[in-house]
């Protein structure tokens, strides 16, 4: 009586076992899309908000299209970091992906591109999006810590063909630059009340712990040898709170907090060295 059960089951047991095999064999021995580094990922999150305030202001009327993959974006990384800003944003109601696009994702297959307006009016036609943006990364690449990139992004009208906004980006970053956006990224992954108590509780132990070479340096008895500690540990307590604004000091209000901040440790370092000052004098 249960023959029929067991046999079912044993059947989608095997089933599911080939499936797996040929899943895990597809993912190790199929097709592998290039992978992006950190510098170019940076670099692509600090310019795509620039490029979606400009489509903003020049996408006239058109309020639904349809993205397109961009050519010569094998990582693919650009081209879906720009539909979630575009998303996030809400300048366009952008058309989801086709199932077809799905699919490619999934089995790490290339993406078809449409980098010429006619290629990419017809596909947006076939889709029945009355507007499409499309474009053509021509270089995305890094270097001594930088990178560079040159992009041009299209918003095109599928129905009378007309470009509504077209516009070629070609900026170059410097490496510091690119540390600042690294370093900012990992900071917004901590709420700002964890890195305050963190750069406070640093900011309040490392003289602690360090107290018998701050009371090495005044038994030299010397202002420079004084003025040398103070400004080290300033320094220190300096770049922690830099990395407590998440390296975005491009607004008055990380700005204050910064100098606050620093101003703070310095003040806390005087009054350390003063107190290990009396234990000498002691």
């Amino acid at each position: 009586m249960l023959k029929w059960p067991l046999t079912l089951l044993s059947k989608l047991g095997t089933f599911a076992l080939v499936g797996y095999i040929a899943w895990m064999a597809w993912q190790n021995l199929g097709p592998h899309k290039p992978e992006i580094g950190p510098v170019r990922r940076a670099f692509a999150d600090k310019i795509i908000p620039t490029i979606v305030n400009d489509l903003r202001a020049g996408r006239g009327s058109v309020r639904e299209a349809a993205l397109l993959h961009f050519e010569n974006d094998p990582t693919d990384y650009f081209t879906n970091q720009f539909r979630t800003v575009v998303e996030q944003s809400g300048i366009l109601d952008l058309r989801d992906r086709t199932v077809g696009e799905k699919i490619a994702d999934l089995l790490n297959l290339r993406h078809a591109t449409y980098g010429s307006p006619e290629t990419a009016l017809e596909r947006g036609r076939a889709l029945g999006a009355p507007a499409v943006v499309f474009g053509t990364i021509h270089s995305f690449e890094s270097r001594g810590g930088g990178a560079n990139i040159d992009v041009e992004v299209i918003l095109a009208d599928a129905s009378t063909g007309q470009v509504v906004f077209a516009r070629r980006y070609n900026k170059d970053t410097a490496p510091l630059t690119m540390v600042a956006a690294n370093v900012e990224a990992a900071a917004k992954g901590f709420p700002w009340f964890q890195r305050l108590l963190g750069w406070l509780i640093a900011v309040l132990l490392l003289p602690v712990f360090t107290i018998s070479f701050i009371r090495a340096m005044i038994r030299k008895e010397s202002n420079k040898a004084n003025a040398f500690v103070l400004v080290i540990y300033t320094l220190a307590d300096a770049l922690l709170a830099f990395l407590l604004v998440g390296a975005a000091l491009t607004s008055w209000f990380p700005v204050v907090v910064f100098i606050l901040a620093v101003l703070a440790a310095l003040l806390y370092n005087i009054r350390i060295m003063t107190f290990a000052l009396r234990l000498e004098e002691a």
